[in-house]
C-alpha cells in the first residue's frame, strides 16, 4: 500500500463523519504524518504508536565482506537503518 492508497482508505473511513474533507486535504496529511516521522527518525528519536509499534533508528556494527567477483574480503563500514518493533497487542492481532 502506498501514500495514495492509504489516503483514500483513510478518506473513506472520514468522509462520513466529516463531509467537509477532502481527499486532497486528507492526502496532505498523510504525506506531512511521513515527513514528521522521518524527521524524528532523522534527529534520533524513537516513534511510539500505541497499539501498533516503535519505529526507531538503529546502528549496525561494521563487518567483513566479500567481493564475490574478485574473491576479496572488503570492509563494510558501520550504518544506520530504521527497524520496527510490533507491538504486543500488534502482534496479538496477527496470530
Amino acid at each position: 500500500m502506498n501514500k495514495k492508497q492509504l489516503s483514500r482508505k483513510i478518506y473513506e473511513k472520514v468522509k462520513g463523519t466529516r463531509p467537509d474533507t477532502s481527499r486532497k486535504e486528507v492526502y496532505e496529511c498523510v504525506v506531512e504524518l511521513f515527513k514528521i516521522i522521518q524527521e524524528a527518525l532523522l534527529d534520533g528519536e524513537k516513534v511510539k504508536v500505541s497499539g501498533f509499534g516503535t519505529l526507531m533508528v538503529k546502528t549496525r556494527k561494521p563487518k567483513k565482506g566479500m567481493n564475490i567477483r574478485e574473491g576479496k574480503v572488503i570492509n563494510v563500514p558501520e550504518r544506520k537503518v530504521v527497524v520496527f518493533k510490533p507491538s504486543k497487542s500488534f502482534i496479538k492481532v496477527g496470530k
